[in-house]
């Protein structure tokens, strides 16, 4: 098992090494630069724009750029932010925390609700509930998650006023930990929610499928013919072996909130990776756009290696393979 996940973990460095080429090369492809985005309509020389990028290293040729920035990165040198004038790591290391509070809130919120509501619609007796929930899962799966962000701003904030919009606390609120922790949960109910929904009804979707497929497997029917009662039948045998393709997919969730949660973040004003590289874009802070690829890479890849561990330990066939 340790050589396993020793083999598993060297497939991470090519992996990173794919993501930082591509990306670096497609950020290098798009019109303008830095210098060009911080002046903006200032009126500026040709001579003064071509100091200002020998000042940043942008003039050399692309495989210099590429080849020292790799350099760096080897080294954990994830560059310096001209725009917000810091190394781009601790930065991007500053607003990680935010958006890991949002990723796992809403990955808690998929598996707590689509789990059981899956289960619920393949054993239900009622053909009407499952038809109900198979459609509803469906329509909630093709809603963009800005447009259930706004929805949710328009709804709960500004009609109701029940809830905050922006950021991750209340500006200038000085209460004690149990009122700090409150006030920083209201403001991550809606974002968490509009981040969650999607990936909740493919948690439903995923866990129905994976159940009935367990339902009519040889070891449940035996179950039934030896007069099982239904419940023990369902939790002993069924909720179990559908764990599995849901482990998978929780995997893949985690990783597509940390990289979706961009626009959700800007919606509420929340303050994690997801506004810092959209603002970062904006100005065309390439190094902070490259930072935060690599570190959402990292955290991905780390995820889906803990994924493929937890999978051998629910399953003891891929366990007993992977040994092998």
């Amino acid at each position: 098992m340790l050589s396993w996940l020793v083999r598993r973990l060297a497939y991470v460095i090519p992996l990173i090494w794919g993501v930082v080429t591509l990306t670096f090369i497609l950020v290098s492809l798009a019109p303008g630069d830095i210098v060009t985005a911080t002046i903006g309509d200032y009126p500026a020389s040709e001579e003064y724009l071509a100091q200002r990028r020998a000042e940043l290293g942008i003039d050399e040729p692309f495989p210099i750029q590429y080849l020292k920035y790799l350099a760096r990165v080897v080294q954990g040198d994830l560059g310096f932010s001209f725009a917000n004038r810091q190394s781009v790591l601790p930065l991007v290391i500053d607003h990680l925390g935010a958006t890991l509070i949002l990723v796992v809130a809403a990955t808690l919120l998929a598996v707590l609700i689509g789990f059981p509501v899956g289960m619920w619609a393949a054993t239900t007796r009622f053909r009407t509930i499952d038809t109900t929930i198979n459609v509803l899962s469906l329509i909630a799966f093709s809603i963009p998650t800005f447009w259930l962000a706004l929805m949710g701003v328009l709804v709960f904030a500004i009609n109701l006023g029940l809830l905050p919009t922006q950021g991750i606390n209340t500006i200038g609120y000085s209460g004690d930990t149990f009122g700090q922790a409150w006030d920083m949960f209201q403001h991550l109910l809606l974002p968490a929610a509009a981040l969650a929904v999607p990936e909740t009804a493919l948690m439903i979707r995923m866990t129905r499928a994976s159940a009935n497929g367990v339902l009519n497997s040889g070891f449940v029917l035996t179950a039934v013919s030896k007069g099982l009662p239904r419940r023990q039948i369902i939790r002993r045998h069924v909720t179990r072996n559908s764990l599995l393709p849901v482990v998978t997919v929780l995997g893949y969730t985690f990783g597509t909130m940390v990289g979706g949660s961009v626009l959700v973040e800007k919606v509420f004003g929340w303050p994690g990776m997801g506004s810092l590289l959209y603002d970062s874009v904006q100005r065309r802070d390439t190094s902070v756009v490259l930072g935060i690829v690599v570190v959402v890479a990292v955290i991905t890849l780390l995820v889906n290696v803990i994924t493929d561990i937890v999978y051998g330990l629910v399953d003891p066939k891929v366990r007993e393979a992977t040994i092998r």
